[in-house]
């Protein structure tokens, strides 16, 4: 459903003041604000569909973001790293690690602050198909962020929707706006040794939609040993079938032959040489190299029983990890399924559905003999893990004042087979875990925007590989360590003022999270992750976010977040390095942090001067260590106006990263075994390209 606004008074009258005072020229003023494709406003409604649901941002009665990039940021910005593409999203904060073997950390209301690799507490899912996978964990390097159209953030507590991890939830789109017939190539260059190529196209053939993406990206590293090179390609066919049926399949691959560890770095080693790598790491050949491929296929159909909706997917992926500590290899599969259905009744939208998947982890990790050669296998284990689960949700459909709730039930099975030792040896085993998750919201149309409150719940159980890291260095599950839950309030008020072009986003929470999940290092396990479940933790926070966009040629944004997270109780472990204590502040997350940028966007060119500040946070949960609070610029631009031929343009673009060469860490490893704690990032950054478009 969309709605037609006609132009303001304002709108009418303003172009000819400017044009009377000389400030701008007749044919500017003609091009940009009466073109007959700006002359009426669109205000389309999104639905969310990471609420599993026909949610909108109008009506959804909790704190959720829709981020759609525009043809001009997906063509002149770089977007090598995740962060790029999310700074101008409330609620969520992404740290470029400049390692590719770990990727980025990504945490959202605090939820993934412990993250030692990849993605935690937070479900991620890239073009229906889940990143992650049953036990929890997010692996997200399948994914090129150059290729995202979309995204949309849930903020908080969200399991009754999907289930593991669901401290907030991820949704990515790669699909285009549109699929009439185009190409696209685009090619970029600069620091570091960076080089990438991407293609792109879209074709229509009847009731079939086809498009594909490819990319390939070649890096350096800013530091000694940060080495990454990857292909990866993402497609799509929609197909309308008869029945007002449609059926979907998407798919996509990487393959990452190279990518090195450099590790983290000490305060002295920072002053010494920020840019080198940690010398066991480098000694050992610290890094990864791994492959995956994925297929899903969705079906949507709408009968008498309402709209029916099924996802059947697959995922196998193949990895080698070499770490000073061990040489780790895993196979997985994992796949699933996913059905429901929605429908209306009088005053009532309700839906009901299940999911179920299975993954298979075979896990191998070798020992070192001297100079760092494979030596003797310590671990070989076949890891299964399976989720089976049942949801339902309603709500009301009244004109403003709205409840809306959902339960879901999960259960989770771990069992691993140790295939290496026998007898009282066998180190095999298994461990359930089940979780029910309500939420409840009411909403409350006001002008000019919505107020709502919301209660939500979240689980989150140890992954494999926290499981399988056990202190006294065996194989198997570790026993003693259980699912982390989360209860979260908030309330919030959204919206805008059309006539303005203003929108704002405004929401205050508290959460409570019981058995946190926390990690440790020992020094018998050198670099390797530990985890216990260490009490209770409070996060309390709040976030705004505002964007204006001029008559003209203008948008500014900005989005302030306050956190507070704190222990809520002692640590009784006699790890003595990590120990906290009730009001410790959780490492890893800054009080203050505000992102805020100026687009101008004059005829064909395009510029953007974005800004992070950042508070100093703590390193580690005895709040003994700090990373430094910084403020960091980066300046885009582009030009679009460049024809080859009538039907060929090309545009250059030229991006440069922390404009001031501010000396800063971008990420932490958190909690880290002899004082590495640090991440460093880049100084001053410059990369060029152009693409062509058809």
């Amino acid at each position: 459903m969309s709605l037609s606004v006609p132009p303001t008074a304002l709108l009418r009258v303003l172009p000819l003041i400017l044009i009377w005072f000389g400030i701008i020229p007749v044919a500017d003023v003609y091009s940009q604000v009466y073109d007959a494709d700006t002359l009426w406003l669109e205000l389309g409604e999104i639905e969310i569909r990471a609420a599993r649901d026909t949610e909108t941002e109008a009506s959804a009665p909790f704190s959720v973001s829709v981020m759609t990039r525009t043809i001009k940021e997906q063509r002149f910005e770089p977007a090598f790293s995740f962060d790029r593409i999310a700074s101008e999203v409330p609620g969520i904060w992404v740290n470029d690690r400049q390692n590719y073997a770990l990727g980025e950390r990504i945490s959202i209301r605090g939820m993934g602050w412990r993250t030692a690799f990849g993605v935690r507490g937070i479900y991620v899912l890239m073009d229906d198909i889940p990143l992650t996978v049953p036990d929890g964990q997010t692996v997200m390097d399948v994914l090129d962020p150059a290729m995202v159209r979309q995204m949309e953030v849930v903020r908080g507590p969200s399991s009754s929707f999907w289930g593991n991890a669901g401290g907030g939830t991820l949704f990515l789109s790669t699909r285009p706006a549109s699929f009439e017939p185009s190409a696209q190539a685009r090619i970029y260059g600069g620091a570091f040794g960076t080089y990438s190529a991407q293609v792109s196209g879209t074709h229509r053939d009847g009731p079939r939609n086809y498009s594909l993406n490819a990319s390939y990206l070649k890096r350096d590293g800013y530091r000694d040993h940060s080495q990454h090179s990857a292909f990866r390609m993402a497609g799509h066919m929609d197909w309308q079938l008869e029945s007002g049926r449609e059926l979907r399949f998407t798919g996509a691959f990487v393959d990452a032959p190279d990518t090195r560890h450099p590790g983290s770095l000490s305060e002295e080693q920072l002053a010494t040489n920020r840019r080198a790598a940690t010398p066991f790491f480098e000694n050992a050949s610290a890094g990864k190299n791994w492959r995956q491929g994925q297929l899903g296929a969705t079906l949507r159909s709408e009968n008498s029983a309402g709209d029916w909706q099924g996802t059947v997917y697959g995922i196998a992926r193949s990895l080698h990890n070499p770490l000073p500590f061990a040489d780790i290899e895993v196979d997985r599969l994992s796949g699933g399924t996913r059905i429901s259905l929605t429908n209306d009744r009088h005053f009532l939208h309700w839906g009901v559905g299940t999911d179920a998947a299975i993954q298979y982890d075979d896990r191998r990790n070798y020992n070192y003999e001297e100079g760092f050669q494979r030596g003797e296998r310590v671990i070989d284990q076949l890891e299964t893990v399976l989720n089976g689960a049942l949801f339902a949700r309603v709500s009301t459909n009244w004109e403003r004042f709205n409840i809306s709730g959902g339960l879901r039930f999960d259960a989770v099975r771990f069992e691993s087979d140790d295939r290496m030792l026998t007898g009282d040896e066998d180190q095999s085993g298994d461990r359930t875990f089940t979780a029910v998750s309500p939420s409840l919201g009411v909403s409350y149309h006001a002008i000019p925007g919505l107020l709502y409150i919301n209660y939500g719940t979240s689980f989150e159980t140890p992954t494999t590989t926290e499981l399988v890291n056990r202190p006294d260095m065996t194989g198997g599950f570790n026993p003693d360590i259980d699912p982390e839950r989360t209860t979260g309030l908030e309330t919030g008020f959204r919206g805008g003022w059309p006539d303005f072009n203003l929108r704002y986003d405004i929401a205050l929470f508290q959460m409570k999270v019981r058995d946190q999940l926390n990690s440790y290092q020992t020094e018998e396990g050198g670099d390797r992750d530990f985890y216990r479940n260490a009490g209770e933790t409070r996060h309390n926070g709040l976030e705004i976010s505002v964007r204006w966009r001029s008559l003209f040629w203008l948008e500014l944004n900005a989005n302030y977040h306050w956190s507070r997270f704190t222990f809520q109780s002692e640590d009784g472990s006699d790890e003595e390095e990590h120990t906290f204590i009730r009001g410790n502040h959780l490492p890893g997350i800054p009080e203050h942090r505000l992102m805020s940028g100026v687009t101008v966007l004059p005829g064909s060119y395009w510029m953007s001067l974005s800004m992070e500040l950042m508070d100093s946070y703590f390193v580690d949960n005895a709040n003994t260590a700090l990373n430094p609070g910084f403020e960091v610029f980066h300046l885009r631009m582009g030009y679009d106006g460049l024809s080859l031929t009538d039907h060929i343009t090309l545009s250059p673009f030229l991006t440069i990263n922390n404009i001031t060469d501010a000396r800063y860490n971008s990420s932490v490893s958190i909690n880290a075994n002899a004082g590495r704690y640090f991440e460093p990032a880049p100084g001053r950054a410059l990369y060029a390209g152009f693409s062509v478009n058809m």
